[in-house]
């Protein structure tokens, strides 16, 4: 599919959207005519800064194509402009600080307060409240507001911020699902982003979690992804990412699957991870007992290293009652396994 058809409305969506912003119309235009989907961002990137928008609709197509490609200090720019309206302000300030210190319950209560009879807004809001759960790690928080936000969506009568919307449900929706262990729907609405994003980071973040849902199962599929990954990271010159794939998530799945040839990391908890792989537990028992404390991933190669299943268990209660994480959980599952198969 073209990457203008991306954010066109289906013809479903057609019946309710009775209005196109002035950024959903420029960068539907660049999109067809720029020659790349980053110049095509960029350009509209600059108009929806040198665009004055009074509309409310306008208001929150701009900041969601700011928000959603990455453009953080230029939203925070454009959250200053007077004309702004206030429910707009105060929801993406919200968006922005998460950004930099995750959600509290406080926060969380907080924004329970809130009302808005605008269909945008409401949908902005829930996802906000998702994202409140999300970040004290309690990802069943969104079944509360499922069938909300399915509702709200179908109210947006401006087809760019529906657009985003329906970006931020699926990945909403793939979290909750990862996390929960529920990797067959996980996988379907991480394809679904994957096939309708055009925000390179974001593509190449969901093709790395992607990968890691293969992390147990299938050595080939997760790195294949995790290649993916480092190769849209390499074109849009998206160093943290880049260096994430090389350094810990290759080196993980390499010592997980015990395939650990020609795999090199800066990283040393990776590199006690695979020392174990590579039969020196010794090594990894030195690096990892020198920390002051462990996080239940660093607790599961201690572990294992260990020959330790108490440790092990104690990994898995953490990975479900500290970062409700049933995907994870299993870690410390296969070591245990590994450990008692061995003996």
């Amino acid at each position: 599919m073209k990457s203008y058809m991306v954010i066109e409305p289906t013809r479903f969506n057609r019946i309710h959207m009775n209005y196109l912003s002035p950024a959903y119309k420029f960068y539907h235009h660049q999109l067809k005519d720029a020659g790349s989907d980053t110049i095509a961002a960029e350009r509209t990137r600059e108009f929806c800064l040198t665009h004055e928008q009074r509309e409310l609709e306008d208001q929150l197509a701009m900041m969601e194509f700011l928000y959603m490609n990455d453009y953080f200090e230029d939203l925070e720019k454009a959250l200053e402009f007077e004309h702004i309206h206030s429910d707009v302000k105060k929801l993406y300030k919200i968006v922005l600080e998460r950004k930099k210190v995750p959600l509290t319950a406080e926060d969380l209560k907080e924004m329970e307060t809130f009302q808005f009879e605008h269909p945008s807004l409401k949908c902005i809001h829930l996802f906000l409240l998702v994202y409140g759960y999300y970040d004290m790690k309690r990802y069943a928080g969104m079944d509360k507001y499922t069938e909300e936000i399915q509702q709200a969506l179908f109210t947006i009568n401006e087809p760019l911020f529906h657009y985003f919307m329906k970006l931020r449900f699926d990945e909403l929706t793939f979290h909750h699902y990862f996390k929960t262990n529920s990797l067959l729907l996980a996988r379907k609405f991480a394809y679904k982003y994957i096939s309708s994003g055009l925000a390179p980071k974001k593509q190449a973040t969901m093709h790395s979690h992607l990968a890691l849902t293969y992390a147990f199962e299938d050595y080939d599929t997760s790195l294949d992804y995790l290649y993916q990954t480092k190769q849209i990271a390499d074109e849009h010159d998206l160093k943290m990412i880049a260096r994430s794939v090389t350094h810990h998530s290759i080196p993980f799945i390499s010592a997980f699957h015990r395939r650990t040839e020609n795999v090199e990391t800066s990283d040393p908890v990776e590199i006690a991870h695979l020392s174990i792989a590579r039969g020196r537990p010794e090594d990894a028992i030195k690096i990892l007992e020198g920390r002051k404390t462990l996080s239940p991933f660093q607790q599961s190669y201690l572990g294992l290293a260990k020959k330790d299943l108490a440790l092990l268990r104690e990994a898995k209660e953490r990975f479900i009652h500290e970062q409700g994480d049933q995907f994870f959980a299993q870690l410390p599952e296969h070591y245990m396994k590994r450990i008692l198969t061995i003996v």
